[in-house]
């Protein structure tokens, strides 16, 4: 059905909807229970942020004559481009480098997903048969607005668009290879598999946070609390990593950088996924990942 014009100035996420798990995904603005469908002016999730660097609000789009969905009848998918580039964090909470038996890092510890690893906020997480040992890691994100490229921690906030949550989905079993004498991390075995990572429901405008660096973080495992944290307890902050990433490669609008995991995760404690489970991952004013679990 048709939008009926401008809206009263409210939160809106940036989102990437379909009808059907078989249509293409496209952009939209989720306006309380509306999906308003922006693809015609926006087809990118990176042409959006890249026109709102600022942040978003539901007037910053003129919904007249626009299509819109209930949010319930449509699917939420991974709101990042195809080809954008998503960066992570190891050991970014001091209490979580020790409970993997890590020493905290001198300088941030970057890998990178590629896309093909996401779904969607309410998308099941695939678990591959090559590993028996899948774990959860909820983590606050960020999306790049203005291209970065040797920026400043001072001048990194202006770069940022807006915020979402991710879960990390590791293969703890296939985490760690040898290397003659060395013990090396295998980030492509353990980090990148197929629909492995739930990222969303969307990006909240970097407006729906005052502060990132203090947001609560939790994930629920089947209803029972396996985190609690808070993003003040990052080793490197977001500007931080900003600052440590522009130095080596440029972000561009719509790049998203994961800023790690607090302490609870399932591994170390030899709790691992199976089908059947429900994980939920909550960054307060940002929003909720709500996802089952399946073989693949």
């Amino acid at each position: 059905m048709a939008g009926c014009g401008r809206l009263q100035i409210r939160t809106a996420m940036l989102v990437r909807f379909s009808e059907d798990k078989s249509s293409p995904l496209r952009t939209g603005l989720l306006v309380g229970d509306s999906v308003h469908d922006i693809s015609a002016r926006y087809p990118t999730v990176s042409s959006f942020v890249a026109a709102n660097p600022d942040g978003w609000h539901s007037e910053s789009v003129d919904v007249s004559g626009l299509a819109t969905h209930s949010a319930a009848s449509v699917r939420l998918g991974p709101p990042v481009d195809d080809g954008a580039s998503v960066y992570l964090v190891g050991a970014n909470y001091k209490k979580h480098a020790e409970e993997a038996g890590l020493d905290v890092p001198a300088t941030p510890v970057i890998f990178m997903k590629p896309t093909t690893a996401l779904v969607g906020p309410r998308d099941s997480i695939c678990l591959p048969p090559i590993s028996r040992e899948m774990d959860y890691e909820g983590e606050l994100a960020v999306m790049i607005g203005r291209p970065a490229r040797r920026v400043t921690r001072q001048d990194a906030p202006k770069h940022i668009a807006g915020l979402t949550v991710v879960n990390d989905v590791t293969a703890r079993d296939m985490q760690w290879v040898m290397l003659g004498k060395n013990r090396i991390v295998d980030w492509l075995s353990s980090k990148a598999l197929d629909r492995s990572t739930p990222i969303g429901p969307g990006i909240a405008s970097r407006t729906a946070a005052l502060d990132p660096h203090k947001l609560r973080l939790t994930t629920d495992l089947n209803g029972q609390r396996m985190q609690d944290g808070e993003t003040s307890l990052m080793v490197f902050s977001i500007w931080e990593l900003i600052e440590f990433l522009s130095a080596r490669v440029t972000l561009r609008p719509g790049d998203i950088l994961s800023t790690g995991t607090p302490v609870g995760v399932g591994g170390f404690r030899k709790i691992f996924l199976k089908a059947g489970d429900r994980l939920r991952v909550e960054v307060e004013h940002v929003g909720v990942l709500d996802n089952g679990v399946v073989e693949d």
